[in-house]
């Protein structure tokens, strides 16, 4: 019989899977919802059973990405990781960083981009400025969409703040 702790990181685990994260960073972050205080990489290998090497590799991407904070304790050399339990927060962090990294780039590049294939004299130049323009517009809509919903849901939170 599973425990509720199990059960819970369990939901988690799928939770994190269907955002499109792989099978170590989705146990990671279930581990570490669930713990009570931050862990070491050490505890989170032993965890997980996957390498040290492995884990370390995986918290740095979910650092860089802000799904983790990682902490060092006075009189420690060893980094301690945890997860933001605020679901809102989570979820506006992982909206942010993929406006920073994929949104915000491709509106910045693509003008150029486009304009060069504009004065392109490859054969296939009419097609490609087609997908590249069709790309673009989406990402003019993504943006919209990616900022209205962390305006929405800081709206939610500050409710949230109120009751």
């Amino acid at each position: 019989m599973k425990t509720a702790k199990k059960e819970f990181e369990n939901l988690v685990y799928q939770g994190m899977k269907s955002y499109g994260l792989d099978e170590l960073s989705s146990k990671l972050l279930a581990i570490l919802y669930s713990a009570p205080d931050p862990l070491t990489l050490e505890e989170l290998s032993a965890m997980t059973g996957y390498s040290f090497s492995a884990v370390s590799a995986e918290m740095k991407m979910l650092s860089g990405i802000k799904l983790v904070e990682k902490t060092k304790k006075s009189g420690s050399k060893k980094l301690y990781f945890s997860v933001q339990r605020d679901m809102l927060t989570m979820t506006i962090n992982a909206v942010r960083s993929k406006n920073e990294f994929m949104v915000s780039p491709a509106l910045k590049d693509l003008p150029a981009i486009i304009e060069r294939c504009k004065n392109s004299k490859a054969g296939d130049s009419e097609e490609t400025l087609k997908i590249i323009e069709d790309y673009y517009q989406q990402m003019i809509a993504l943006d919209l969409i990616l900022k209205n919903l962390v305006e929405f849901t800081e709206k939610i939170r500050s409710g949230e703040n109120k009751a």
